[in-house]
């Protein structure tokens, strides 16, 4: 096997959470390895070496292996279908649920040999283990099983010891900067999973009883920009350097459970704040709560943030 494609093209914490296989799937494979997000260009950053390499879907040419993560897995619609579809590949490794009749229609189809290569799909439910840095290696890992024994079995020694390569000090040279900032990350889907004005007014006032608090602004957030929300600075990033900066600088960064909050955990921001809706709140810290060896991390429901002050003790 000379080439494999990894392609997850969905959120910065998922992009964050593949990067522990990565680093472990450069060390084993001889071969080349591709790596396709809508955050390539940051973990090129990371990557420096060219020991991963992220370039265009387009560019890849024929290559020995593609595991599609993410949504992508899932086949959301007809686009990512003929993706799936069109990509070149001898084998084709694609997540599935064994509880759901699309997914069962699809291997129907698939195993057909219809499309006149190999599919394999591996259900979600049979990797499933936690969070989803874990989660990620046992997909890629299964994926292995199914197609290249060896890699396999170079690789599975390192699932005990996934979650001590979540740490940015070991994928780049950043300098550690004097930290003062105080980051409340404004997001534009906490609103509609149940966010309200008066819960951003709750954590602003409480978060300057510790300093001057800067409210950030990404491109989707901007229409709230004018938003009236007391005496505090505002600010707009689009580029997401500028927000690692940012991280760098930060004491405490809180954020309603969005990339800017892993972001900030993975840069080891020594108090981050993770806001979940009320709803589904146990599975969703479970799978996507902000990891990280040295952060302080507390992890809050919306309904809790009036009791805020009871709740974040010893900061």
């Amino acid at each position: 096997m000379k080439s494999i494609v990894i392609y997850r093209d969905d959120g910065l914490g998922d992009t964050l959470f593949t990067i522990p296989t990565l680093k472990i799937l450069s060390s084993i494979f001889d071969g080349k390895i591709y790596y396709f997000s809508n955050f390539s260009n940051f973990v090129g950053n990371l990557f420096c070496n060219g020991e991963v390499i992220l370039q265009s879907i387009d560019s890849y040419g024929e290559t020995d292996l593609v595991i599609f993560l993410g949504p992508w897995g899932k086949i959301r619609n007809f686009k990512h279908f003929k993706k799936i579809i069109n990509f070149p590949s001898k084998y084709k490794i694609i997540s599935s649920y064994s509880s759901k009749l699309i997914s069962k229609m699809y291997k129907f189809l698939f195993s057909k040999n219809f499309f006149y290569q190999k599919y394999f799909f591996i259900d979600f439910e049979n990797i499933f283990e936690g969070h989803d840095i874990l989660n990620t290696f046992n997909f890629i890992l299964h994926s292995f099983l199914l197609v290249n024994n060896d890699i396999y079995e170079k690789m599975r020694v390192f699932k005990d010891k996934i979650f001590n390569f979540y740490d940015y000090r070991i994928f780049g040279d950043f300098q550690e900067k004097e930290r003062e900032k105080i980051v409340l990350h404004w997001t534009y889907k906490s609103f509609d999973l149940g966010a309200k004005l008066e819960h951003y007014e709750t954590l602003i006032n409480y978060l300057q009883k510790f300093g001057d608090v800067l409210v950030v602004f990404g491109p989707y957030e901007k229409k709230y920009m004018d938003i009236n929300i007391g005496n505090v600075r505002k600010v707009f990033i689009e580029n997401i350097m500028d927000y690692v900066k940012l991280c760098l600088e930060s004491f405490m960064l809180v954020g309603f459970d969005t990339g800017p909050v892993h972001l900030a955990s993975f840069f080891n921001v020594p108090v981050v704040i993770s806001i979940f809706p009320d709803q589904g709140f146990d599975y969703r810290i479970k799978r996507w709560a902000p990891f990280s060896n040295v952060s302080k991390i507390f992890l809050l429901k919306y309904s809790q943030l009036k009791d805020i002050e009871k709740l974040i003790i010893g900061i």
